[in-house]
């Protein structure tokens, strides 16, 4: 089973003339715009081949030199960048326009840069997304009932940036994520004449638009140039909608963790492995998704991604690696069930059909002993708050 560092590696002494660009290698730049080069901002262009592990790692090691882990720099990216900076194919690959903008009190977290292949004119503008963060995911969440967030308007200006500084350049656009949907946003709202610059928008495992969105003109401009890839059980690319058709791919991964493109499996001719459509899971979310969005108002959705990821936040979960659905995972997850017993009974109707619905198609996949016990609790939480027994 081949993932990314697979197809790089294979194919190292393997031209562009050989093998043309496509869509694994527009999904290795994109992967590589997660890691931390915040010591080229300011940098007119750098090519990657002339970067060393250590560069890229520094400020981010242990007392040992070796590198510390987050949800951006993970092992499988390093190891793509390794593989990519050693390749003889991606030699000329150079990065420039780097912008990684955080700001804590907006909840803004907004990164772009631009990748360029000058031997075959190649320009990828990369918007960075979230990964197994779960303040990056509430951030994701947020996409659902707010139409506008703060990395939206960056994006858009961005884009506009870029093309008054290259005028009649074409790009290809691309994100991972939350990553997608502000390539997805931004490109909308580009004028004609800037939209005509976009060769092909490529949307990984990334939220689409509200359904209302999906009218906009200038969305109806660019639904042609889309390439919409998802994973087998996706979940945030679920969240929204879209009205193109969606490439299904294999993973090496299960449930939530399949979110990571480094673990989607790959034919090393320059595809990745599809399948015919999504899990029984993904399925379920979206129609969770849909129902929150449509049965409840944006004050409502607001308090409950609120509620729900800040108590787990302050409950110490930090990362999806900490869902594993055991009696003391469950009851972090029911404390922030327990902080929306506020909402009406019809909403907390909505609540516990679609959070038995997730619940029950994830753990019944994942660990098939869980008890019909565990999956009650929700209803019963959310029925009778004040027999919940806080720890």
């Amino acid at each position: 089973m081949a993932t990314l560092v697979d197809y790089v590696t294979h194919n190292q002494e393997t031209s562009f003339t050989k093998l043309a660009l496509n869509e694994l290698d527009i999904a290795v730049i994109n992967e590589i715009g997660y890691l931390p080069f915040d010591g080229l901002i300011g940098q007119a262009s750098y090519r990657l081949s002339d970067m060393t592990l250590a560069n890229l790692i520094r400020g981010n090691q242990d007392a040992f030199g070796k590198p510390v882990y987050n949800f951006l720099i993970t092992k499988e990216r390093l190891a793509l960048f390794l593989a990519v900076s050693q390749s003889k194919r991606f030699a000329d690959l150079s990065l420039s326009n780097y912008v990684n903008d955080i700001n804590v009190e907006f909840e803004k977290q907004f990164a772009a840069m631009v990748f360029t292949i000058d031997t075959i004119n190649h320009v990828q503008i990369v918007f960075r997304g979230t990964d197994d963060s779960l303040i990056g995911w509430k951030e994701d969440f947020k996409l659902t009932y707010m139409r506008e967030v703060p990395a939206h308007r960056s994006a858009i200006a961005y884009l506009k940036t870029f093309q008054k500084e290259h005028p009649n350049c074409d790009v290809t656009i691309s994100g991972h994520s939350k990553g997608g949907n502000l390539a997805l946003y931004a490109s909308s709202f580009l004028s004609p004449y800037g939209q005509s610059f976009i060769k092909r928008l490529y949307l990984f495992d990334a939220p689409g638009l509200p359904q209302s969105q999906l009218n906009h003109p200038g969305y109806r401009a660019i639904r042609e140039k889309l390439t919409v890839i998802q994973p087998h059980e996706s979940v945030v690319g679920v969240m929204l909608y879209y009205d193109v058709p969606v490439t299904i791919v294999r993973s090496l991964s299960y449930g939530l963790l399949q979110h990571k493109i480094c673990n989607w499996l790959v034919d090393l001719g320059g595809t990745f492995e599809t399948v015919a459509e999504r899990s029984a899971l993904s399925q379920h979310l979206e129609v969770a998704f849909r129902d929150w969005t449509r049965d409840l108002s944006k004050s409502e959705l607001k308090l409950i991604g609120d509620a729900f990821f800040d108590t787990l936040i302050a409950s110490g979960i930090t990362s999806l690696n900490a869902f594993t659905f055991d009696e003391k995972a469950m009851g972090t997850i029911f404390r922030a069930i327990y902080s929306l017993h506020s909402i009406d009974h019809r909403k907390k109707a909505l609540m516990i059909t679609s959070m038995r619905k997730l619940i029950g198609t994830y753990t019944g996949y994942r660990k098939r002993q869980v008890s019909e016990k565990m999956l009650s609790a929700v209803s019963h939480v959310l029925k009778s708050p004040k027999s919940f027994k806080k720890p």
